[in-house]
């Protein structure tokens, strides 16, 4: 991510930048051009800034508050209130850089761990509580979807019955699986079995295809067992406010788009949309550009551009979107990391 002085590799902002806002500027040209899309470039054109335009885009700024928030407790929290407030928050941010410039399908979870443990936290103590915040998202996204089909009908979430809607279908029905499994391992490897889940990983890597990370595989069973032996013993005193901060860090997040779409026209139905955010945020698990630049824009388009009732702001929104949630965190990094990576570094000589 950086070298010996702390300078980021300015590709590592770059590339996602480009990504996103190429996605964007193809949207707008293939949108607004031409004379059978005059129509829309007309409404676009008429579409005035107003205070009920402003009104909910400082909402959705105060729900990035709360997105940033959530992480923040959950960082005091987690280490029993080792880090301060202002410890909590840097790292928070730091993360959230960690996670914009590598692919989603990787996560900043080891530079998280590289965050905690230069602030002081054991080695232990931060491999175990990277483990715990894996294990709350997991739980975040395998527990709310059952709640909202109660709610929102199969057929709204996936509204068109094609053949690429039918891939998609499957390959969200093989994310949520993947997740499913993979709450079920962390359970069962911090709580109760982490000697089987060892074992069971260094099974799997030793297939042909995947012997290759066998020594990864087999650091992350003991770094399991280590996490475990960390963990048990906490009561609900210790872990009400974790599942209270990441319900709202997730819920704060969605509903950013939420405050964006009232900014412009009237919603009729909240909770179709933050279902189909849901949708994509399992979809970009599977991404493999950092922070899912240029997936996310597409998947954005695909599932959420009907409910947008002037076909003309669908890219502005997803700038904007992007703008609030992805790209504020590639700036902050940008001047965050150099400092800290300075400060954090040198104590070492």
């Amino acid at each position: 991510m950086q070298n010996q002085s702390g300078r980021i590799s300015l590709w590592k902002i770059l590339l996602p930048t480009f990504l996103g806002i190429g996605v964007i500027v193809f949207m707008f040209v293939k949108d607004l051009s031409g004379s059978e899309n005059a129509e829309q470039l007309d409404q676009l054109r008429h579409i005035n800034i107003t205070g009920n335009t402003v009104f909910w885009f400082f909402i959705a700024l105060l729900l990035m508050v709360g997105r940033d928030l959530g992480f923040t407790i959950r960082y005091r929290y987690l280490t029993e209130k080792l880090l301060s407030w202002k410890q909590s928050l840097k790292i928070t941010l730091l993360a959230e850089f960690g996670t914009a410039v590598t692919p989603s399908s990787v996560g900043g979870s080891s530079m998280a761990i590289l965050f905690l443990t230069k602030e002081k936290i054991p080695v232990g103590k931060s491999t175990a509580m990277v483990f715990i915040t894996m294990l709350l998202d997991e739980m975040f996204f395998v527990v709310t979807f059952p709640l909202l089909l109660l709610f929102v009908p199969v057929t709204d979430l996936f509204p068109e019955v094609s053949a690429i809607q039918i891939g998609v279908v499957s390959l969200f029905i093989v994310a949520y699986i993947v997740k499913l499994l993979l709450c079920i391992c962390l359970v069962t490897g911090l709580f109760f079995k982490p000697q089987s889940i060892k074992w069971l990983l260094i099974q799997i890597f030793k297939l042909p295809f995947l012997r290759r990370w066998s020594a990864a595989a087999e650091k992350a069973g003991n770094d399991l067992i280590i996490s475990s032996g960390e963990i048990r013993g906490k009561n609900m005193s210790y872990w009400l406010p974790l599942i209270f901060a990441t319900i709202l860090s997730w819920c704060s997040r969605f509903f950013v788009v939420n405050a964006l779409f009232m900014a412009f026209f009237p919603v009729g139905n909240h909770l179709l949309i933050f279902g189909r955010q849901f949708v994509m945020w399992v979809l970009m698990i599977l991404s493999f550009t950092p922070g899912a630049s240029g997936l996310s824009e597409i998947i954005f388009k695909q599932y959420l551009s009907a409910l947008i009732p002037v076909a003309g702001l669908v890219p502005v929104i997803i700038l904007l979107w992007r703008l609030l949630s992805y790209y504020n965190y590639l700036f902050v990094g940008a001047i965050l990391v150099p400092k800290w990576a300075s400060k954090a570094f040198s104590k070492q000589k």
